[in-house]
């Protein structure tokens, strides 16, 4: 399959500028460049892919064995473009950059398209599991999740894709504690999958709505175990950037840039102030170039 993508995109800016790379069942092939994930169909079963962008502005996905439906397909093309964010469009945002010395390479690398996951329900659980807890810590509860209840991959069942809401909505709250060390998170998890399984509760409503990224960081907040740090992250996931998700992470990239102004949550909002509506963004291409050097 070949998708066409913007002509300020970047395969590998959009790839690996945002941490969910790094988390299953998302796995990112170095020398190959390519994304290897697995995406949900809208029939309960899932697909393992192979991402990556041979050309610009062109995406391309491969699915090896079995062959998908129509049907099919086209739920792996739009889980591909949700993830890839390919229906967003940043040039009002790479014109602030051009105008700010500090973010002209955001411009010129294409940078803004953070990764995410296929379904919003995915999102937020990863976001959840990212709370209170290291990186590390982030990533193996996710891998385990993904191993003891993801659905398999219909063209090769090694591979698995995160639970939808359904499956993980039959787990226990024991099973998520002991076998994923979710720890407190579990009953905020299982509650949020029954919600959603059961109807009580539509994703849906969440995208696409109208809201402001006020009212929307007031509906956020109502799910239980999406503080005001999860909130903050969810919005960037749902395309809105003018408020930040301040954690130990930027108040130590603050204190980096200004080592002598006091790094508290309000003088962080001020400062990026002058990059509304894409202040998130902004600070994120900041911390992106520290950690770009690592980036495989």
């Amino acid at each position: 399959m070949i998708l066409a993508a913007p002509t300020d995109f970047c395969f590998e800016a959009a790839a690996c500028s945002y941490g969910f790379y790094l988390l299953a069942p998302n796995r990112w092939e170095a020398g190959a460049r390519t994304l290897h994930t697995a995406v949900p169909d809208d029939e309960g079963g899932a697909w393992a892919v192979r991402i990556d962008s041979p050309h610009v502005e062109k995406v391309r996905v491969r699915v090896a064995g079995a062959k998908p439906s129509r049907p099919q397909a086209a739920a792996i093309r739009r889980s591909v473009r949700r993830i890839l964010r390919l229906e967003e469009d940043l040039s009002s945002f790479h014109a602030i950059c051009k105008r700010h010395p500090s973010l002209d390479g955001a411009a010129q690398k294409r940078f803004g398209r953070l990764i995410r996951s296929a379904t919003l329900f995915e999102d937020i659980v990863k976001v959840i599991c990212t709370c209170n807890i290291t990186w590390k810590q982030t990533v193996a509860i996710v891998e385990s999740i993904v191993r003891h209840y993801g659905t398999p991959a219909c063209n090769d069942p090694t591979v698995r894709c995160f639970p939808g809401a359904e499956r993980l909505a039959a787990a226990r709250v024991s099973g998520l504690k002991n076998r994923c060390k979710l720890g407190y998170r579990a009953p905020f998890v299982l509650e949020l999958a029954r919600e959603i399984a059961s109807g009580r509760l539509d994703l849906s409503t969440f995208e696409n709505n109208g809201l402001s990224s006020y009212e929307l960081f007031k509906e956020l907040r109502t799910i239980k175990g999406v503080g005001d740090y999860a909130a903050g992250n969810l919005l960037m996931l749902l395309g809105h950037y003018d408020r930040l998700a301040v954690d130990t992470e930027t108040v130590r990239h603050f204190k980096a840039l200004f080592p002598r102004r006091n790094p508290t949550p309000t003088n962080i909002h001020r400062h990026y102030k002058a990059f509304q509506p894409y202040a998130f963004l902004a600070y994120w291409y900041e911390l992106w170039t520290d950690y770009d050097g690592s980036i495989g």
